[in-house]
């Protein structure tokens, strides 16, 4: 192998299709319910499912395509083929050039008022976000109904408008979900012009989805929050009955950079 050919992507191509080739399928929490049932080779389609992007998005990536891929969706490609720390940093210096970026704030460095806040929630689930969506921390009920809070590079918005499962979770899903996250998106990209952890999460979606794009070019919505929005969903953890919630939005005077929001069921 030359140098061009490990600039142009051929050498991380070979790495990600090894790495892929490793991952028995049929050891995937995640896939045990697609259908039909996965065999032990673990497929294109099945990173993208996982990393909740679409399947040309990844392929991409293991073609060795120069695109403008995220670090969290990086971080969500190095979960899922179940990388190593060495291998991570592999992935990371051939397709952007840089390293992995550090651990994000951490639950023991919250304010300690915020993260008793946070734990001592046991009712309802809860979860606090940055600016841009990236999930800090949550409490146990949150990790229970919503599992993927708990993967690396856990985000709020790729979940929601990127994920297959969350299409099959969130009932009305254009009409409760994806017009109001797109409508909050907008509105953070023009609050924020300088931030490019924002400006990345917009291009990621709107190249990943033709929904959002399409959704995205018809609508001029805005929407600051979601407080006190009303979602229909079917979880595996309510054994897929249908539930209707509430979202509450508090933003902690120790840190008013993060986003405390907790979920409380409706009745009729």
């Amino acid at each position: 192998m030359d140098v061009d050919d490990v600039r142009d992507g051929e050498s991380i191509s070979r790495l990600l299709r090894a790495w892929r080739s490793r991952v028995d399928a049929r050891t995937v929490p995640e896939l045990r319910w697609t259908y039909p049932r996965p065999g032990r080779l673990l497929s294109q389609k099945h990173v993208a499912r996982l990393t909740g992007v679409s399947e040309g998005w990844y392929r991409a990536l293991e073609a060795g395509r120069r695109r403008d891929f995220s670090e969290g969706f990086l971080l969500r490609v190095a979960a899922a083929l179940r990388l190593s720390e060495a291998e991570t940093l592999t992935l990371f210096l051939a397709v952007c050039g840089r390293r992995p970026p550090g651990p994000r704030t951490g639950f023991g460095e919250l304010p300690q008022g915020v993260r008793d806040l946070l734990v001592q929630q046991t009712t309802y689930p809860a979860y606090l976000s940055d600016v841009a969506w990236n999930v800090v921390a949550s409490n146990g009920l949150m990790g229970e109904w919503f599992p993927w809070v708990l993967r690396p590079g856990a985000n709020l918005m790729r979940w929601a408008l990127l994920h297959p499962e969350a299409r099959e979770q969130m009932l009305d899903w254009e009409e409760t979900c994806a017009r109001t996250y797109l409508a909050m998106l907008r509105v953070a990209a023009n609050s924020n012009p300088g931030n490019a952890e924002l400006r990345s999460l917009v291009r990621e979606v709107l190249d990943s989805d033709a929904a959002c794009r399409r959704i995205w070019a018809e609508e001029h919505d805005v929407v600051e929050h979601r407080d006190g929005h009303v979602f229909r969903l079917r979880l595996p953890y309510h054994d897929h009955t249908e539930i209707r919630v509430t979202t509450h939005v508090l933003l902690p005077i120790q840190r008013p950079d993060l986003r405390f929001v907790f979920i409380t069921p409706l009745t009729d």
